[in-house]
């Protein structure tokens, strides 16, 4: 709103400044021309030759309010800008007539004929066209930067409200596990294992809220958040779920939009951890290559039901993961997901390394 202000007036000031010093050029070369070539003027012309001016700087600024009131297509302005320019030179010409009569009657009386009324129209009609079309010129271009100024506004605006939505999908699945897990414990009167739940609940969800969907975290802060997550998992399974991780210090500061490992983390939990009898080891690991930071969540050891190659486009939670890349980083970022060699499943995917300052 500030810059839309600044802007504003930086035009208005433009306008302003072309229509004095035009008219300030008029008088100036008029008056030159016509003592210099002996048009026989004198000094008493000077002061009708100045309100006639100022006419025309009265009717220079209403033409500009009009420009800056009229909307419509660019022909239709430019259509509206000659009929401004046609009735500035009537006016115009009618004043000086007038004026000049008022000052200097005797001189004026003999020139004042209908032929030379709508010469001096035609005259004026040249110079009006110009202003007009100036003015148009100033005030169309300060309406098309307002209008890239309020598209990429509104293109930024769509963009966070984008990210912030896909970010928010993750929320509702994991508190209804959550919960369905509490329930459980409570049902078979496992009380204390159910409050150290509800409590490693309760830490996760301040941090989360804690945290802006649409700034980006270090790496450090977002495996923190992952821990608080996977605490609460352990007391479900508390024999099966192994974690690892894997976090050079160099990478502590790097840069990562934040939660974007929930998903992935969860969905090794719900596929590999919760359909397991044999422990399952969850790691999450961090590398660089050159200017790409790597993330990879992985697990192993599940004796569950398989997994299958993940075909793109199924998967709420890779889904989400895969399109808040994209909306974040477009195509300067890598997605990967299906069964590794050695067994189990990986998820991984680079963006470009950014630290925190």
């Amino acid at each position: 709103m500030q810059q839309a202000g600044q802007e504003e007036r930086v035009a208005r000031g433009i306008a302003a400044a072309t229509v004095l010093l035009f008219w300030l050029a008029q008088f100036s070369l008029l008056t030159t021309q016509r003592f210099v070539f002996g048009a026989g003027d004198d000094w008493s012309y000077l002061p009708p030759r100045l309100l006639v001016t100022g006419v025309g700087i009265a009717l220079s600024f209403a033409i500009l309010a009009f420009h800056a009131r009229t909307g419509g297509s660019l022909t239709r302005r430019l259509l509206l800008a000659v009929a401004a320019a046609l009735v500035g030179a009537v006016l115009h010409s009618l004043a000086n007539f007038a004026i000049f009569h008022l000052f200097l009657p005797e001189q004026n009386g003999a020139a004042a004929t209908l032929s030379a009324y709508l010469l001096a129209v035609f005259q004026w009609f040249w110079t009006y066209s110009a202003m007009s079309g100036l003015l148009l010129a100033i005030v169309y271009s300060a309406e098309v930067r307002a209008f890239e100024r309020r598209a990429a506004q509104a293109q930024r605006d769509a963009h966070a409200a984008h990210l912030r939505a896909l970010r928010y999908q993750l929320n509702p699945h994991f508190m209804f596990n959550t919960l369905n897990s509490i329930a459980s414990l409570i049902a078979a009167r496992r009380v204390e294992p159910a409050e150290r739940m509800v409590e490693n609940l309760s830490d996760f969800l301040r941090a989360g809220l804690a945290t802006d969907p649409n700034e980006d975290i270090p790496l450090a802060r977002e495996i923190e958040l992952q821990s608080l997550y996977l605490a609460i998992e352990a007391v479900r399974f508390p024999n099966r779920l192994v974690v690892a991780i894997d976090m050079p210090d160099a990478v502590r500061g790097a840069l990562v939009p934040s939660l974007i490992t929930q998903p992935l983390v969860e969905n090794a939990v719900r596929h590999a951890v919760a359909s397991s009898t044999a422990p399952v080891t969850l790691t999450i690991a961090a590398a660089t290559a050159g200017d790409r930071l790597r993330l990879t969540v992985s697990d192993r050891g599940s004796n569950g039901r398989a997994r299958g190659p993940v075909v793109p486009g199924t998967g709420v939670g890779l889904r989400n993961v895969a399109e808040r890349l994209a909306a974040r980083y477009g195509e300067d970022c890598g997605f990967t997901a299906g069964p590794h060699a050695a067994g189990g499943f990986a998820v991984s995917f680079a963006i470009p390394l950014e630290r925190l300052a």
